[in-house]
């Protein structure tokens, strides 16, 4: 069985939680695969440094795209044997921590054009499926919210009662991809392929990348777009 677990975003009507828990599909490894991306990029803490440490990451993505019917290869990753949790930390806060165009480099704002446009659009996808950000100071453009959102709309397209509910959900998936990730995904890739000094974080940044065109695809080939 699976169950969503969002971080960036919440219900706007607590008392309408909708599904709980559905059988694992195809559907559903796409959604476990966006909430694994959304944690990978979350706050570097001491269960964070665990799982790099380990190659726990890769692994997780692996096992959540265990049922994906298009290729997604996340291959091996760990940092180094010798890396601290304080290192790991300040290596992460100098690729994915800084600032770009005078927003955090893991935001949207800081790689499209009109900022303001991007952040009114954004909430308007969240608002009309019932989500708002959550009680954090995580923008609302913030990579972690918006594979949160991809995992929630994901999901609910696999729990939809009725083909037609389900093909509104895809839709609804691949105009984010063509309004967001498409947009900014690769080159956030790019930025941190170039400032990363620890390989692991080029191939967090890689695998976000891959999976994130490869979704699109899938989409766009199902909606026959």
């Amino acid at each position: 069985m699976f169950v969503y677990s969002l971080s960036g975003l919440e219900l706007k009507d607590s008392g309408d939680q909708g599904p709980v828990e559905i059988e694992e599909n195809e559907t559903t490894a796409r959604s476990a695969t966006y909430q694994v991306l959304g944690r990978l990029f979350g706050e570097p803490d001491a269960d964070h440094y665990e799982m790099a440490r380990s190659g726990q990451w890769a692994k997780e993505l692996a096992t959540a795209g265990e049922l994906l019917t298009f290729t997604f290869e996340p291959g091996d990753a760990a940092i180094p044997d010798d890396m601290g949790p304080d290192e790991y930390a300040a290596a992460f806060a100098h690729v994915l921590g800084g600032e770009r165009a005078g927003a955090p480099v893991l935001c949207a704002a800081a790689w499209v054009e009109d900022a303001a446009h991007n952040h009114d659009e954004v909430v308007r996808f969240y608002e009309y499926f019932g989500l708002q950000a959550a009680g954090t100071e995580r923008p609302v453009d913030h990579l972690v919210t918006e594979c949160d959102f991809m995992q929630y709309i994901t999901f609910r397209e696999a729990a939809a009662p009725s083909p037609r509910l389900g093909k509104s959900y895809r839709r609804a998936q691949l105009d984010f991809h063509d309004r967001q990730f498409s947009l900014w995904v690769p080159e956030l890739a790019a930025h941190v392929k170039d400032a990363a000094t620890v390989d692991f974080f080029a191939w967090a940044a890689g695998v976000l990348a891959d999976f994130t065109a490869a979704d699109r695809e899938h989409v766009a080939g199902l909606l026959g777009a």
